[in-house]
């Protein structure tokens, strides 16, 4: 049998784990619990409203030339997105240990599904909140479709890369969850998502570029608007190359320490 032959049998059977895990956590997760699913769909839409109305409530009617209730939604949409990934692939080895026992499952696996699953739900929600906003008037329809998905997987990579890095530091070093939940607690404040950027002067501002996600969040907006007034600095390449860094930084971490994901 040629080489060939043995690539094209390994994804065949890589295919079917995937599709197997993927049913798997579509079925955790939406129905693991009572009303599951309409956490799911209800922790996004319930922080896009609550922000809404308190901008609203300080007589904030638009922020970088755009409706305020747009500039919340796409910036903590894009944000959840990031979030919830990286929870779900950090605690992905963890809470699938047992699928281990099976040896065509391995962590690497188990992580990719649980943040393709996350990474779809989030862009269906997203699709039904921008829809449900601009029949009501409150939001417009993406200048650029090709822009905001762009942003959003860029969004995605950052927290698949460094779900896994975190993921490893986690099992070899379980009290390092109290320092990874410090260190990302005022994310959604430095990122822009909530509070704009373009407000804080240099060399401050220069500081909270170095983070990619402030990019993808920024550039989603001028996807939607292109008139939108985006932050002195906005690089997507550099947020690309940092994202794709942390991707495979996390792989090397999975398939370095693989072993000792899959024990007890």
């Amino acid at each position: 049998m040629n080489s060939s032959s043995l690539s094209l049998r390994s994804f065949r059977a890589a295919k079917a784990v995937w599709k197997a895990l993927f049913l798997r956590e579509a079925m955790v997760r939406m129905f693991g619990t009572r009303m599951a699913w309409a956490w799911l769909v209800l922790e996004p839409v319930v922080h896009v409203l609550m922000f809404v109305l308190i901008y609203n409530a300080l007589r904030l009617r638009h922020l970088g030339g755009i409706e305020t209730a747009l500039w919340i939604a796409v910036g903590l949409l894009v944000f959840l997105t990031f979030r919830r990934t990286l929870t779900q692939v950090q605690n992905g080895a963890n809470a699938n240990i047992s699928l281990f026992a099976y040896r065509q499952v391995r962590p690497a696996d188990v992580v990719l599904v649980r943040a393709g699953f996350e990474g779809v739900s989030m862009l269906v929600i997203s699709c039904l909140v921008f829809l449900a906003g601009a029949l009501m008037g409150w939001m417009a329809w993406p200048a650029s479709l090709w822009k905001v998905l762009e942003a959003f997987t860029l969004a995605w990579l950052c927290a698949f890369g460094l779900g896994m890095a975190f993921g490893v530091l986690v099992k070899l070093v379980p009290e390092a969850t109290h320092i990874i939940g410090f260190i990302t607690m005022p994310l959604m404040m430095i990122s822009g998502a909530i509070f704009p950027l373009a407000m804080v002067q240099q060399p401050y501002l220069g500081w909270l570029l170095l983070n990619p996600l402030a990019h993808a969040i920024e550039a989603a907006r001028v996807g939607f608007a292109p008139y939108y007034h985006a932050v002195p600095g906005l690089d997507l390449g550099y947020a690309y190359g940092f994202a794709l860094v942390l991707v495979f930084m996390g792989l090397a971490l999975f398939r370095r320490f693989e072993q000792r994901l899959i024990m007890q």
